[in-house]
């Protein structure tokens, strides 16, 4: 008999991909944002939790967190104090790449959607935002393809173009769901994920790092599929976050 989920469940895939985000700690087995449940099937239950967060069976139920009250609206929750520990990891991230996009746009680095080229990249550009050291090489991947499996970012191979052939780096860049979620937490009463922080410091390393940043678009932009490998090692030996676009 097929598994299905409670009654009283939304899929996860129905809803709104920033409120899909409620249903992360569940699924990555680190407890539950109060006031979530998250019925996930029996052969998703050791699976890699970013196959969970594709599966259009997993089902998510909202009820109030205790007897008293009814059950809070699911945006209220995301930028809640009982939030801060159990989404701290993801949506530190988001807001990360979303800060990112807002400063390389107003530094005057790039005006459209600028991409950064690798998990190598995103490690670098968490490591200039928050002075610390980013997750490790595997958790930051398998994080990047939840948000991605979740609809908050693109992520795909590097186009051939900035490449010369197919490896397995992933470029991506927020989207306008991960910018609404960004705009949440950016006009919630207490910054727990230091974006404030994140923001100065980015904007203070776009400004010293302008001209690199921009060398780099204008070699992007005019890129053909014989351009690739040149691209790639420019990239990498002159940006200290190495982007594509």
């Amino acid at each position: 008999m097929s598994w299905t989920p409670p009654r009283d469940a939304t899929p996860l895939r129905d809803l709104p991909p920033h409120v899909r985000l409620l249903a992360w700690p569940a699924l990555n087995r680190q407890g539950a944002v109060p006031g979530v449940s998250v019925d996930v099937p029996p052969e998703l239950a050791a699976a890699p939790p970013s196959l969970a967060c594709y599966s259009g069976a997993v089902g998510v139920r909202f009820h109030p967190p205790t007897a008293l009250g009814p059950a809070p609206e699911p945006e209220e929750l995301l930028t809640s104090a009982e939030s801060d520990g159990p989404l701290a990891e993801p949506l530190r991230l988001v807001g990360t790449l979303a800060v990112w996009d807002e400063v390389v746009r107003a530094g005057g680095v790039y005006g459209g959607n600028i991409y950064l080229a690798s998990e190598h990249s995103v490690a670098a550009l968490l490591r200039t935002a928050h002075d610390a050291e980013p997750p490790t090489a595997d958790r930051l991947a398998e994080l990047l393809e939840q948000l991605h499996a979740l609809e908050l970012l693109y992520r795909f191979p590097v186009a051939y173009k900035f490449r010369g052939k197919h490896g397995l780096e992933r470029q991506c860049r927020i989207n306008g769901w991960g910018r609404l979620l960004f705009r949440l937490l950016d006009a919630a009463p207490t910054d727990p994920y230091g974006l404030g922080d994140a923001r100065r410091r980015l904007a203070e390393h776009v400004h010293a790092h302008r001209e690199v940043y921009r060398r780099g678009v204008i070699a992007a932009s005019a890129a053909e599929d014989d351009s690739g490998a040149r691209i790639w090692s420019d990239i990498h030996a002159e940006q200290p976050v190495p982007v594509l676009i």
